[in-house]
C-alpha cells in the first residue's frame, strides 16, 4: 500500500523501485532503485515518511531512508544477513511494519535483528536478535513484537531489554502485534484474535 503526506505519495514496487508521485496528478517525481535477491518472502511493508525522509525496508535485508524532495539516499542499514549455502537460508527479507515514533524507527528482519534507529542517521540505538516478518508494535514504553516461530515478546522502548515473551501461540503465524488500550492484540492462521497483557 502507498504512504501518503501533502505533498508525496510513496509507493514500493515488487522489482525494488521505491516511487515518489506527485499526490495531485500522479506524475513520477523521483524513483529509487535497489536490486532484489533471486528469493525472497513475498510482499513488502508499505513506506513510511517523516522527518523529511521516506524509509523502505527491502528484500536484502536493508532498511534505507531517502529524501522526501527528490529521493536521494540519505542512509542504509542492515538488519538482516542471511548467511548460507542455499538462496533459502540466505533469505534476509525486511518484509514487516517499520515504525517511525518520535525520533526512532523501530524495525525487524526476517533471520535478523529487531533494531531500534536513529530517523536521522540510521545509527542504531540498539538491536536484538529476532526473527521477524510479520512486524511489530510500539506503544509508550515497550515495543511489540511476533517472531517467526509465533512467539510475542515484550522489549523495553529504551534499552530494548526483554521485559516478557509469551510461548503460548507457537506456529500459529502470527499477525502483526496492535496494542489497544493495555493489551497487545494478535491474530492468527485459523482466525482466533489473542489478548496479551502487556
Amino acid at each position: 500500500a502507498p504512504s501518503i503526506t501533502d505533498g508525496l505519495v510513496a509507493v514500493r514496487s515488487q522489482d525494488g523501485r521505491l516511487y515518489g508521485l506527485d499526490p495531485s496528478n500522479g506524475t513520477r517525481l523521483w524513483v529509487y532503485e535497489q536490486a532484489v535477491p533471486v528469493l525472497s518472502l513475498r510482499g513488502n511493508a508499505s513506506p513510511v515518511i517523516g522527518n523529511g525522509l521516506v524509509y523502505d525496508g527491502y528484500d536484502s535485508g536493508r532498511v534505507v531512508a531517502v529524501r522526501q524532495n527528490d529521493g536521494a539516499p540519505a542512509w542504509t542499514q542492515t538488519v538482516s544477513t542471511g548467511e548460507g549455502r542455499t538462496e533459502v537460508e540466505r533469505l534476509a527479507d525486511s518484509d514487516g511494519p517499520i515504525v517511525l515514533d518520535q525520533n526512532q524507527l523501530f524495525v525487524t528482519g526476517y533471520l535478523g535483528q529487531l533494531a531500534a534507529l536513529d530517523a536521522a542517521s540510521g545509527r542504531p540505538s540498539w538491536s536484538r536478535e529476532l526473527s521477524s516478518f510479520a512486524g511489530l508494535s510500539v506503544n509508550g514504553n515497550i515495543v511489540v513484537v511476533s517472531d517467526a516461530d509465533g512467539n510475542v515478546w515484550g522489549f523495553d522502548r529504551q534499552t530494548g531489554s526483554n521485559l516478557w515473551k509469551q510461548e503460548a501461540l507457537l506456529h500459529r503465524w502470527l499477525s502483526p502485534p496492535a496494542i489497544v488500550g493495555n493489551y497487545a492484540v494478535v491474530g492468527d492462521l485459523e482466525g482466533y484474535i489473542h489478548w496479551l497483557s502487556l
